[in-house]
């Protein structure tokens, strides 16, 4: 059997810059989103990109692919993402085929190698990102102080558009879900991925929190699927700004 655990209300604890009245209704469940949240997502894809442009010199050597950069890299995963928004969620699939599309270029550019030749190349690039991208945990200072701080008085989960596993990352055991919306086929706005939670830990939206740093894809989205929402300001700048066309906002910024 689950302890019971001592329920806090919303707006109590640590002192936060409210931008809204602090609503009391009995929080159970705090969510985390994850990528730049709990941990630098930037800094890590950054480091994993860089070491895949090393693989790919080393593959296809010449001037064409000396002058590839990270955001050539990914300008054409986005472009890919864009072409199959709402067809394709997985990830490790998106990433393949941007690692295809700029094989792409490479041979219109003046390779002469053949599409299954680069078909081949692109999954052993996107092994390697994936590699590197998870030696790096890359977690933020204050990550497990405070997911060890919140354990004792509220179930914690991971929900997240991303595709982090917590074990790879030294999280392991700490989340009772983890939801990743590639697995649902459906993301974060979307009430959806939400009411996955609510199921998963048989709450209603009233008694969740999402803390999260996207305003559109935390707080909005939470907003709207009738949960708390707090807005973690990874940047510094203090000030939360809705989304255009939004007017929801957190009940508070940390």
């Amino acid at each position: 059997l689950r302890p019971v655990r001592r329920r806090r209300e919303v707006g109590q604890g640590r002192p936060c810059q409210l931008n809204a009245p602090a609503r009391t209704s009995p929080v159970e469940a705090v969510l985390f989103d994850g990528d730049q949240t709990l941990w630098d997502f930037q800094r890590v894809m950054q480091g994993a990109l860089l070491a895949v442009l090393d693989d790919l010199r080393a593959a296809r050597p010449g001037a064409v692919t000396d002058a590839l950069t990270v955001g050539d890299l990914q300008s054409d995963r986005g472009a890919v993402a864009r072409e199959l928004l709402g067809v394709e969620y997985n990830l490790a699939r998106l990433r393949r085929l941007g690692f295809a599309r700029s094989l792409q270029r490479v041979r219109r550019d003046g390779g002469d190698w053949s599409e299954a030749q680069d078909l081949v190349l692109a999954e052993q690039l996107a092994d390697s990102y994936f590699r590197h991208r998870d030696k790096d945990p890359a977690l933020f200072e204050d990550t497990l102080p405070c997911l060890e701080t919140l354990r004792p008085d509220y179930r914690i989960g991971l929900l997240s558009n991303g595709s982090r596993l917590p074990e790879a990352i030294g999280l392991g055991g700490i989340f009772e879900v983890v939801v990743f919306a590639q697995d649902h086929r459906v993301a974060k706005p979307d009430r959806g991925i939400f009411e996955v939670v609510q199921q998963q830990m048989v709450l209603p939206p009233s008694a969740c929190v999402l803390v999260g740093d996207h305003p559109l894809n935390d707080v909005v989205g939470a907003k709207r699927s009738g949960w708390h929402a707090i807005w973690i300001d990874r940047d510094g700048g203090g000030t939360y700004r809705p989304p255009p066309g939004c007017d929801e906002v957190p009940v508070a910024v940390i």
